[in-house]
């Protein structure tokens, strides 16, 4: 599969799970995807739970939910801190109500409970945060990868291989 014409976001914060910003920035890059950190503020390092830094390559107000396919929210901690920036909230929700891949692994439930998109979806998390997802309205189940519509969730980073691979697959569909 070549992503070649598709652009994804990969919100990041300070607290964000290493493996689970990087791999998909560099799995996503390598089917040919733009990809690009989008953060509360452009040019700025956030660090990861290991003090790896992430460089902001646009900052959330300058991003526009019609110039991208996908965004991809990574755990950590940083979920809880993306969502104390209303921008970031919105910007989930934007690209959920337009139909673009929304995919969250670990903590990242957290987002998408602040965006109100998971009422009546089937996802999954990192089981710390099952009661939140829940009450957020979404049905939660305990597995690997879930897709719902437009929707894909993972659970920590051992299922980061099934879940680029559904995130690779729900980008290829969009031009079938």
């Amino acid at each position: 599969m070549n992503l070649k014409d598709k652009k994804i976001a990969i919100l990041i914060e300070n607290l964000y799970q290493d493996q689970e910003a990087w791999y998909p920035y560099y799995r996503l890059k390598e089917e040919g995807a733009e990809v690009l950190f989008v953060g509360p503020e452009k040019g700025k390092a956030y660090q990861s739970k290991k003090g790896y830094p992430a460089v902001s390559e646009l900052g959330i107000n300058e991003a526009a939910s019609d110039n991208f396919d996908a965004v991809v929210i990574p755990g950590g901690y940083a979920p809880d801190l993306m969502r104390r920036t209303p921008a970031m909230v919105a910007f989930v929700k934007e690209m959920h109500k337009k139909g673009k891949i929304v995919a969250a692994i670990c903590h990242a439930g957290w987002m998408l409970s602040s965006a109100d998109i998971i009422r009546g979806k089937r996802v999954t998390s990192f089981f710390a945060i099952a009661d939140d997802v829940k009450n957020a309205g979404a049905d939660y189940v305990d597995e690997e990868v879930v897709r719902d519509g437009n929707i894909i969730t993972s659970r920590k980073p051992d299922d980061l291989p099934a879940f680029l691979r559904t995130i690779i697959t729900a980008l290829s569909e969009l031009d079938s």
